[in-house]
């Protein structure tokens, strides 16, 4: 049900890579026209790919394709500083989706080393990892920022209100 609320919201594609004749993805990505690879079947559990991190890869990638919308695909390709702006922006997402989840935020360093994948040169990750430090500040101050994540979160709320961490029950928001 998410997956297919999200693409009606945001016109994408899934396409199971290990099914079909495009290259295979170890992670999930984006191809032009609004295609999203992914390394697993929409909606089916299995190892590293359970139903929450499905959630956040179609959130992430939905965001990679409003960037391409607005910026158009070139842009991401231009440069290394280029793609870590674009990637550090994505993975705003799975911050504003982990703090719902969890009432904290995940190690950025951890996030951010994902760039090194994608040919981005250290000085711009570091670069990452500060614009992703100051996400994190605004997303513990209750801000969601990313239109993906306001899709996925409304989304969330409306059908899976317990997952949500709530302040209530733990004395401890980081």
């Amino acid at each position: 049900m998410f997956w297919r609320h999200m693409q009606r919201c945001f016109p994408t594609d899934a396409v199971c890579s290990h099914t079909s004749p495009a290259r295979l993805f170890p992670r999930a990505g984006v191809a032009p026209g609004h295609c999203l690879h992914l390394p697993f079947e929409v909606g089916v559990p299995r190892a590293g790919w359970d139903l929450w991190r499905q959630v956040v890869a179609c959130t992430h990638a939905v965001q990679h394709v409003l960037q391409f919308e607005e910026d158009g695909l070139e842009v991401s390709l231009a440069s290394s500083a280029a793609r870590a702006r674009s990637e550090a922006e994505a993975l705003r997402c799975d911050l504003e989706l982990h703090f719902w989840r969890h009432g904290t935020t995940p190690p950025l360093w951890s996030l951010a080393w994902r760039l090194r994948a994608q040919g981005c040169h250290a000085e711009d990750i570091a670069g990452a990892v500060h614009v992703l430090a100051l996400s994190a500040a605004s997303i513990r101050q209750g801000a969601v920022e990313n239109e993906a994540s306001h899709v996925a979160l409304q989304w969330l709320e409306a059908h899976v209100p317990h997952l949500r961490w709530d302040r209530a029950y733990h004395s401890r928001a980081r």
